[in-house]
């Protein structure tokens, strides 16, 4: 049935087209217009709405590009909306609600210790590159900025004993964004071990590329050189500073075993060191990457736990033999990493801030890892943990714990902590200031032993 009347009043606030879509558009909305229904004809709307015939063909045309009505030639206008395709309209138009969850002490091991950052000194760099605007109008370069590469090169070389030239370095968004590049030039029938524990996002990658995972023993030393034989490994993912039963720093020896290993099996090993340059427990130990010349070794580094985890920039170092490769077809990736951002950090790692800025971090640190555990052995005294050093945590093991239980306390309470499937439990003390500490260990001690089956 047409409609053949109208409570259409005119007003000033709004233009007359938009007036009469948003009339017709709350008809259809609420059911007084159905779907198949016809809508009186340009002309006749002409008259119905005493409006100009092109208000009521913006209006008609408005309303058939956001899917109400439906235009028929030589039929006219048809109401094409029905109840459920209103109703999901309406949803998408609501702004989505955000609710931020108040924290009282923050646990979580991806957050740092903000006020350790020198914002702005940051924002100086910054500032120096958006003012160069020849430098910042081209996407980038997809290995990463050449004045990045150079810094990280005097670095990496400087800080953790990597050897290799700037043509070496990819610079991306991320550890997997680099990782997702590097399996796309590895052969595609390679066998990977890793333990257990290891890196999810990392396991993500190669179950994307298919490649066959095997998991590897926990020993106390670390990775079993018998152990990767027998499974044929061919490509070893390790965390070098997180490795084995106790989440212990490489050995040089385990390293050097390594490295053997790779070359009597023509294998390859990805040295995932994250924070390596951050030790306030164990010494600074060169990675495993120097000892290998190049050959078998992909080293990948991350400034998301020294600087900001909001700054996504990490670097992969290729063999020569993948670096060789990646020439041939750099021209068909994209850069992941913000060019802005790669200029503003090779300005800071030049003039000496990021050193200087990684000692800061290691005498803090260190601070608040002592007093960390000496409230740890006051708290939980009869609960077994380790310190993973690389992330700045303490690993608490529990035998049985009722874990939806205890994190539905934990958040009653605005504790935020990282717990796993395998019911451990991980405490960082990156984030927490020292004045709350003990609070909260005492509170989540509390909670725990409540918790515990």
């Amino acid at each position: 049935m047409e409609i053949k009347t109208s409570t259409f009043v005119k007003e000033s606030r709004n233009l007359l087209y938009v007036q009469v879509y948003e009339k017709l558009k709350e008809d259809i909305e609420k059911g007084y217009l159905i779907k198949g229904e016809k809508l009186p004809s340009i002309r006749k709307s002409e008259k119905l709405f005493k409006v100009s015939k092109t208000s009521i063909e913006k209006a008609y045309e408005k309303l058939v590009d956001e899917g109400y009505i439906i235009s028929k030639p030589q039929s006219g206008y048809f109401v094409d909306a029905d109840k459920e395709q209103i109703k999901i309209r309406n949803e998408f138009r609501e702004p989505a609600k955000i609710i931020e969850e108040t924290i009282r002490f923050d646990f979580r091991s991806e957050n740092i210790d903000v006020h350790m950052f020198d914002c702005r000194l940051w924002k100086k760099y910054i500032k120096e590159v958006l003012e160069n605007y020849s430098e910042i109008t081209t996407y980038g370069n997809a290995q990463g900025e050449l004045t990045l590469r150079t810094a990280l090169q005097q670095y990496a070389y400087s800080v953790r004993g990597v050897l290799c030239n700037v043509d070496d370095i990819i610079v991306g968004a991320s550890f997997q964004s680099l990782l997702y590049i590097l399996c796309g030039l590895l052969p595609h029938s390679l066998h990977v071990g890793m333990e257990e524990e290891s890196y999810v996002q990392a396991r993500k990658v190669f179950k994307d590329y298919d490649f066959k995972i095997s998991n590897l023993t926990l020993y106390e030393d670390g990775v079993s050189i018998r152990e990767l034989k027998e499974k044929k490994i061919r490509l070893l993912y390790i965390n070098a500073g997180s490795q084995g039963k106790y989440h212990q720093p490489l050995s040089k020896q385990k390293k050097v075993e390594l490295i053997q290993w790779a070359k009597e099996t023509n294998s390859y090993i990805i040295e995932d060191d994250h924070n390596g340059e951050l030790r306030y427990v164990s010494k600074v130990k060169s990675a495993m990457q120097g000892f290998d010349m190049g050959e078998h070794v992909f080293y990948i580094g991350s400034f998301s736990r020294l600087l900001l985890p909001s700054l996504r920039i990490s670097y992969l170092v290729l063999t020569k033999e993948m670096s060789n490769i990646y020439k041939n077809v750099k021209d068909e990736y994209a850069p992941t990493s913000s060019k802005i951002e790669q200029l503003a950090l090779a300005r800071y790692m030049m003039d000496g801030h990021l050193e200087r800025h990684v000692k800061r971090l290691t005498k803090k640190y260190e601070k608040k890892c002592r007093k960390m555990e000496v409230l740890m052995n006051r708290y939980f005294s009869d609960i077994p943990y380790i310190l993973e050093e690389a992330s700045l945590q303490f690993i608490l093991d529990f035998k049985e714990m009722d874990i939806i239980r205890l994190t539905k306390s934990l958040k009653r309470e605005q504790i935020a902590c990282t717990i796993t499937d395998n019911k451990k439990l991980m405490l960082s003390f990156a984030a927490i200031e020292e004045d709350c500490m003990e609070e909260g260990i005492c509170l989540l001690s509390k909670i725990i032993k409540e918790n515990i089956a």
